[in-house]
């Protein structure tokens, strides 16, 4: 799907939302959400006020009320790597993997086919799984050299 069907999309998904719930449809909360769906990767609230008060200073607060909000209506995801919250749109239909040092935080995304796969195999009944993510925790190989230089 392309990133501007994409977005015309999760406008609408929020529309509906927004309509269902009888909540205020503010231009902030449009904003920030075609900003979100303008990038690719992860974010944070910070990142995101950088980027609004280029051409639209938006609040903090404001900031993160929309993402508690688009959390809640499954048009974001939130991680947390280790202390780090950071949030990615949610495209439909895709798989997420990460691996996740427990002793940096430091976090790298990954695709692998075979695990895809299996995954894509499991059934569950009455249940229709839409994406999925997967995290790894462990010691990430520059942590690993440095514990090693320390134990000797």
């Amino acid at each position: 799907m392309s990133g501007e069907n994409e977005k015309i999309l999760a406008k609408q998904r929020l529309t509906e939302f927004l309509e269902t719930k009888k909540m205020r449809k503010t231009p902030e909360r449009f904003k920030i959400l075609d900003v979100i769906y303008s990038q690719s990767g992860f974010f944070d609230a910070e990142s995101l006020k950088k980027n609004l008060d280029l051409d639209y200073p938006v609040s903090l607060a404001t900031i993160y009320n929309a993402l508690e909000l688009f959390l809640q209506c499954n048009l974001i995801i939130r991680h947390t790597f280790g202390l780090r919250v950071k949030y990615e749109k949610t495209p439909v239909g895709s798989s997420h993997y990460y691996q996740i040092c427990m002793q940096c935080g430091n976090y790298k995304s990954f695709t692998d086919l075979k695990l895809k796969k299996s995954i894509s195999l499991r059934t569950f009944s009455a249940f229709n799984i839409t994406n999925h993510s997967l995290y790894f925790y462990g010691i990430c190989k520059k942590c690993g050299q440095k514990n090693k230089k320390q134990n000797r």
